[in-house]
């Protein structure tokens, strides 16, 4: 072997490196004196025979006599531009939604050195899916023979405008979860009409009109409302005693429509079963699963209104019937046909096929940090050890701003801020308000925040701000001041109904606060701020809370074992 390489340099030379020969192997029998050679030439290339003969002899003129050798030439030989065309297939194929170039590929004797840029919106993505690993075996897999190394750096390597086309060309894998987002329900007994058979509906899941739906849950402010028209007497008479015994007197103007909507149906319905006007109940309640509540109307009649009497809030009950629009408000109500009481199983949880993490970010792009207040920060950082606490990790520190105080009544986040700190610095930060889908911001909410209405009319929706802000938080510790109690609780909440799974691991720099920083007063942001020598600008905007809260948590850090 070791003079048959240097031959072969040496008949590269001579050739002008036209077949760029190199030693594939040599083979030694050495009891049966035997020995075999193999070379590669290039391929796409025809191998002359006089050239084989001149690569023999050469070979034959360095080696015992005593041998006998038989010189293999093996086409196929893997170029440069080879692997330059196998990796860009390989990046096209199966990975396509990440932006990135090849900067070079170079061979050394059997080992090829393959550099990628990877755009830094794809960067992160790229690591942890470890596609130069991926690349690597892809390549042994084709030549064995070969060892392939592949690297990358992080660059810019998309521009604006091709960011569409990297958007579009991502397909995000959707699995139908509708088989397994179902309630098990048993121990049915009728209350009204018919049996109920077969599994209940999530009730999130019905957000739009359906027919024969089944869904099942707890009964919620029950409400009933009388309806009593008596039969037709003279019009006089009926003037004077124009009474319908309702009990809607202190109802909405929109209850007294239905009711009056109501009567004409019920009027209807007698005239043609020939019947006198009798005395109907409307009962309404609210219905609510593991998943939301949705409001339910069930029209009584002479069979089923006693029956009706024995329905109470907090009972377990599967309804079956339609889900509609209401005529006068607009929601989407339950029209109940079917009750039944049951029973749910305690362990009941409701089943969500979580949302993957997008190799760009679509909506909200982080920015770099360039405040002067962070740059002197990180300065400082630099002239001292990293805390211990900080070293080789990753936090993201993040504010909410909300319609109200209560997600549990329906408030939703309007504003979102956040800042990334890596090994002890501040790098880049997040922000965006949110549209909080109809709901209107409380007014006080609106004074302390000076976020109103207008600001977020035409805001992203919470599903388009938090699929970028799940990448920002990827392998990030998720903090906060005092968001255990608050922030998360809309976070979490609205991340899981747009099927974004925020498991990061969290820490509250309020409780950390009180743990390690005394003579205070109290331990609002503020004066925690003031006391460390923290500036916050702009109190109860979103991120200038979190870059705050941030420089707050830093050097609460150096205090930390």
């Amino acid at each position: 072997m070791e003079k048959v390489e240097p031959l072969i340099e040496e008949i590269n030379n001579i050739t002008n490196n036209e077949y760029k020969f190199m030693l594939k192997s040599a083979t030694l029998d050495e009891a049966a004196d035997f020995c075999i050679v193999e070379i590669f030439y290039k391929d796409g290339i025809i191998l002359e025979k006089n050239i084989k003969d001149k690569v023999e002899n050469r070979i034959l003129e360095l080696v015992p006599s005593s041998f006998t050798y038989k010189i293999v030439f093996v086409k196929n030989f893997i170029s440069e531009e080879r692997i330059l065309s196998d990796v860009k297939n390989i990046m096209e194929n199966e990975y396509a939604s990440i932006s990135h170039s090849i900067e070079s590929v170079k061979r050394d004797e059997m080992t090829f050195n393959i550099e990628l840029f990877i755009d830094v919106l794809s960067f992160e993505y790229a690591e942890n899916k470890r596609i130069n690993n991926i690349i690597e075996s892809k390549l042994k897999s084709l030549y064995e023979d070969y060892t392939f190394v592949v690297s990358y750096k992080k660059e810019v390597v998309y521009k604006i405008d091709e960011k569409k086309e990297l958007i579009n060309s991502y397909k995000e894998e959707e699995v139908d979860a509708s088989q397994f987002r179902k309630i098990d329900i048993y121990d049915l007994q009728v209350l009204v009409n018919d049996e109920i058979t077969g599994t209940a509906s999530y009730i999130v899941d019905k957000n739009s009109p359906e027919e024969n739906v089944t869904i099942c849950g707890k009964v919620k402010a029950k409400k009933i409302i009388v309806i009593k028209r008596k039969p037709k007497v003279k019009e006089t008479e009926e003037n004077e005693n124009n009474e319908t015994d309702e009990n809607t007197n202190d109802e909405s103007e929109e209850i007294k429509e239905q009711v009056e909507c109501l009567k004409e149906e019920i009027e209807k319905e007698s005239e043609e079963l020939n019947e006198p006007k009798y005395e109907r109940k409307l009962y309404k309640w609210a219905l609510e699963d593991i998943t939301g509540q949705i409001g339910c109307v069930f029209m009584s009649n002479k069979e089923n209104q006693t029956k009706l009497e024995g329905l109470n809030e907090g009972d377990i009950i599967a309804v079956h019937g339609k889900v509609e629009n209401d005529k006068f408000s607009g929601d989407l109500t339950f029209k109940v046909h079917d009750i039944s009481y049951c029973k749910i199983p305690e362990d009941t949880k409701e089943y969500i096929i979580y949302r993957k993490e997008k190799p760009f970010y679509e909506f909200v792009e982080p920015e770099p940090v360039v405040m002067y207040e962070q740059n002197s920060l990180m300065n400082f950082l630099d002239e001292r050890v990293i805390p211990k606490y900080l070293k080789d990790k990753t936090f993201v520190c993040y504010d909410l701003e909300t319609t109200g105080l209560h997600f549990e009544r329906g408030d939703r986040m309007v504003e979102i801020g956040a800042v990334k700190i890596v090994n002890g610095k501040i790098t880049e930060k997040f922000r965006s308000y949110v549209n909080p889908d109809g709901k209107k911001i409380d007014p006080k909410a609106s004074e302390t925040t000076g976020i109103y209405d207008e600001d977020v009319a035409d805001a992203l929706m919470d599903y388009q701000v938090l699929q970028d802000f799940y990448k920002f938080t990827r392998d990030a510790v998720i903090i906060g001041y005092n968001n255990i109690n608050f922030d998360n609780v809309f976070l979490f909440g609205q991340a899981k109904k747009c099927r974004w799974n925020f498991d990061n691991e969290t820490e509250d720099v309020f409780k950390l606060a009180q743990k390690y920083v005394s003579g205070v007063k109290n331990y609002k942001l503020g004066t925690i701020a003031s006391s460390l020598g923290v500036l916050l600008e702009n109190a109860h905007s979103a991120i200038y809370d979190a870059m705050a809260t941030a420089e707050i948590f830093i050097k609460i850090a150096e205090n930390i074992e």
